[in-house]
């Protein structure tokens, strides 16, 4: 056979083998069950200086956005100078310069943090039952026990990670015996995963600390705490911008100071953010909890927000929007092209969401962010449609603000596709409701753009070290399948999210992701509570116990409320897992060690500082955690000045009450029993 036949029979082959996967992934897509979307994200609630974000399932790095919803595979890169905050429901991620962080695994029960470099601080409001933190590092997996402040550095050229806890506890695991560290301890970690490692007293506060500090004091004394349920993403950002009122018909209201002919969902654009699909990204620096929770109402021609129930844990919602298409919108839009709209939902419309969920996942999605949605039509509706949601149009919802004289926005769906602000090209359509349908989704096949949140790809930050591997106690899942990879199923399926088993077929139909990295394995298991608690089913009024940080108040209300700080049960661990690459994560049966925890001896314990001024961040605040020479060529940061003198230094391979490594021979007097046993047994 000549080389040219050959190449065409192979072409031919791979191509078979393509469609074929296509294939299959869109019978999953059709077929297979629904696996429900997380409850929660990470919102990038703040940014000062250049910080970058590489979406999961794309290779291209971009300009961070303010208010862009952050999920597993999600990695984030802070430049020099610069600083990042990270918010999710009990729990934030302070950025230092020169910072790279990835969200391994976000789901209901676990957060999972990977550093690669820099400095991070982890503030952990509250743990609800069952909940597992953990930042893993090249030295080591840390996992967090109790709510607390920590701070991890991790030095980009050195073979040295450190960890300071000022409040909490928690253990470090690697291929030694799990390090306990907790409140007053600073320790660092060497020698790769053997966690050999050095034991001081705290060290006192820097620039960064001071403003870290700062920015958890923002949110553990705002006011709009006690009117939201813990767990609400963004509500602190609500003060300053807005005012709260009472109603005898929604309860307490917030009402944004805005400028006359405000809308919600009007300023801002639209990104594709798996595994919800179409996202709503707002500009406003409050524009986070109002758009991901609760209904908008309008009163005395003003827009107010109402919050869900605060006695029920929230479930974060893409939008909380109704679509409108059809034939007759797209007149009303202009141009006679194909048009998209929507409108915020009301005060007693139904949340259907777009993407394809169980109906125990719409019910509570509905009964967290509405106190009187009719639940019964959400039932109805994935009873009829179950999960086939593709341009299904919806006749039997009489939406409350549908009729709202200026509350439906349209754009072309070009406009709407390529993730570009709202603002160019919306167009607030009169009279087109009456020939409009609403629809289950918006009907848009997203391109690569809207992924990227609308902005063009940049270089890879220049700072930025080449991936290394880190390690993991939890199992991480794999990494996302490749949005050009997905594009052609949602063609097909028109914009509606491919299901979590389509993904899957087509991970193991597509080519092998390039390693970015990596996972070891992971040594003794140190004792933590695992599982996951689904969102209580509850009715209206009904109480479900779950964290809100200390020092809220909430208010009286007809339901009753049980919030605190629930204590984690300890439970075994299963063995330690390894991921290697990009590869799916796979459970690694590790040899059990003996001996004893290692527990260093620190420090007392560091009364929180409660540093002078306002919400705002003081101009003479600088991080001088890191330091960069002129030559703007990365360095490794010096060590703090200000780091007290060692007091213990231990090491797992030479202490006396620790087991071998499990990699490590045997002595020849054990070798020379063994054939001796064996040689009787024969």
């Amino acid at each position: 056979m000549k080389a040219s036949s050959r190449f065409s029979f192979f072409l031919s082959v791979l191509t078979i083998l393509w469609f074929s996967g296509l294939a299959v992934a869109q019978d999953a897509q059709d077929q297979d069950p629904p696996s429900d979307p997380p409850s929660r994200v990470v919102r990038l609630q703040y940014v000062q200086g250049q910080v970058s974000l590489q979406p999961g399932g794309v290779d291209d790095w971009v300009e961070a956005n303010m208010n862009r919803p952050l999920t597993t595979a999600d990695r984030i890169w802070t430049d020099r100078d610069a600083r990042a905050e990270l918010t999710m429901a009990s729990a934030a991620l302070r950025m230092g310069s020169e910072t790279s962080v990835t969200i391994t695994n976000l789901d209901d029960n676990t957060a999972q943090i990977e550093l690669d470099q820099g400095t991070l601080n982890l503030s952990v409001r509250y743990l609800n039952p069952g909940e597992i933190v953990e930042v893993d590092t090249p030295n080591f997996a840390y996992t967090v026990t109790q709510p607390g402040e920590y701070r991890f550095d991790v030095m980009p050229d050195e073979d040295q990670s450190w960890i300071v806890v000022r409040r909490g506890d928690g253990a470090a695991t690697g291929q030694g015996n799990a390090v306990r560290v907790r409140s007053g301890q600073r320790v660092s970690f060497t020698g790769g995963q053997s966690l050999d490692y050095t034991s001081s007293g705290l060290p006192r506060p820097d620039g960064f600390d001071d403003w870290c500090e700062i920015r958890e004091q923002r949110e553990t004394s705002s006011p709009s705490a006690r009117y939201v349920a813990a767990g609400t993403i963004g509500y602190e950002d609500l003060d300053g911008n807005g005012d709260w009122q009472p109603s005898p018909v929604y309860g307490s209201i917030w009402f944004p100071r805005v400028h006359p002919g405000w809308a919600p969902y009007r300023e801002g654009h639209w990104a594709w953010v798996e595994p919800w699909g179409w996202t709503w990204v707002d500009d406003a620096p409050w524009g986070f909890a109002p758009f991901h929770y609760g209904r908008w109402v309008d009163v005395g021609d003003r827009w107010g927000w109402v919050p869900g129930p605060t006695g029920v844990r929230p479930v974060y919602a893409p939008a909380l929007v109704a679509w409108v298409g059809g034939p007759g919108f797209a007149v009303g839009i202009g141009g006679g092209g194909v048009g998209v709209g929507w409108f915020p939902l009301g005060w007693r419309d139904p949340y259907l969401p777009s993407y394809r969920v169980s109906p125990m996942y719409a019910r509570n999605v509905n009964i967290s962010n509405s106190r009187v949605v009719n639940v019964t039509v959400v039932n109805n509706y994935y009873t009829t449609n179950n999960v086939n949601i593709r341009n299904t149009t919806i006749n039997n919802i009489h939406y409350e603000n549908a009729r709202v004289n200026g509350a439906v926005t349209g754009v072309p769906q070009g406009a709407f596709a390529s993730g570009r602000p709202i603002g160019r090209d919306a167009v607030v359509p009169a009279g087109a409701m009456g020939r409009a349908n609403f629809m289950s989704n918006a009907a848009v096949v997203p391109t690569k753009q809207a992924v990227l949140g609308g902005h063009a790809p940049m270089q890879v930050p220049q700072h930025l070290a080449a991936p290394r591997q880190v390690v993991s106690k939890t199992a991480p899942p794999p990494r996302p399948v490749s949005f050009d990879q997905q594009r052609p199923l949602l063609e097909k399926s028109n914009g509606v999210p491919l299901s979590a088993q389509a993904r899957s077929n087509l991970r193991g139909s597509g080519p092998a992701p390039a390693s970015t990295g990596g996972r070891a394995p992971v040594g003794q298991p140190f004792n933590q509570q695992a599982g996951r608690p689904p969102v209580q089913n509850q009715q209206l009024g009904g109480a479900q116990t779950f964290g809100r940080p200390a020092g809220t108040q909430t208010p009286a209300t007809n339901q009753p409320n049980t919030f605190g700080r629930p204590a984690t049960t300890p439970a075994n661990q299963p063995a330690a897992n390894v991921n290697q690459g990009n590869a799916p994560a796979r459970n690694v049966p590790m040899p059990p060690q003996a001996g004893r925890t290692n527990e260093p001896v620190g420090g007392n314990t560091d009364a929180r500082r409660t540093p002078a001024g306002a919400n705002s961040v003081p101009a003479h605040v600088s991080d001088t955690s890191r330091t960069t020479p002129a030559s703007g060529k990365p360095v490794t940061p010096a060590r703090p000045a200000n780091t007290p003198p060692v007091t213990q230094r231990t090491s797992p391979a030479s202490t006396a009450e620790t087991a071998p490594r499990h990699n490590a021979p045997p002595p020849k007097e054990t070798k020379d029993k063994e054939k001796e046993k064996d040689s009787k047994e024969r």
